[in-house]
């Protein structure tokens, strides 16, 4: 039979960890979430507008330059009369300045205008 003793040595030193482990932790944690939230804050991630609402999409955004994003369609020649609203990827939301807006599978968490174009278009069914 295997016997599990702890004396009084294991014992202490064992609760020593598990208190440093307790206090430390927290100060980890709290940092590295709120280097997060402050990259996202920076990025015009999952905040919301300040005016209430989803925030539309910056055409200078990375994503948005991959997929070339133009918010106004006639202005892409490629787009051959193409343009959010008729894309499968768009809903329509909103108005925003004076212009309808939706949202895009292909931008989370942002608005495109409907009258924009990007080249991951794809025909509603």
């Amino acid at each position: 039979m295997i016997e599990n003793k702890m004396n009084r040595r294991g014992f202490f030193s064992a609760f020593i960890k598990l208190t440093g482990v307790a206090v430390i932790a927290p100060t980890v944690l709290n940092s590295v979430f709120s280097s997060t939230a402050a990259a996202q804050k920076k990025r015009g991630g999952a905040a919301p507008a300040a005016g209430g609402g989803m925030p539309l999409v910056d055409p200078n955004d990375s994503v948005a330059k991959a997929v070339k994003y133009i918010e106004d369609y006639k202005k892409a020649p490629e787009a051959k009369g193409n343009h959010c609203a008729t894309c499968s990827f768009y809903a329509k939301k909103e108005a925003k300045n004076g212009k309808e807006a939706g949202t895009c599978t292909i931008f989370a968490g942002k608005l495109v205008y409907a009258d924009a174009w990007c080249a991951s278009w794809n025909k509603k069914a």
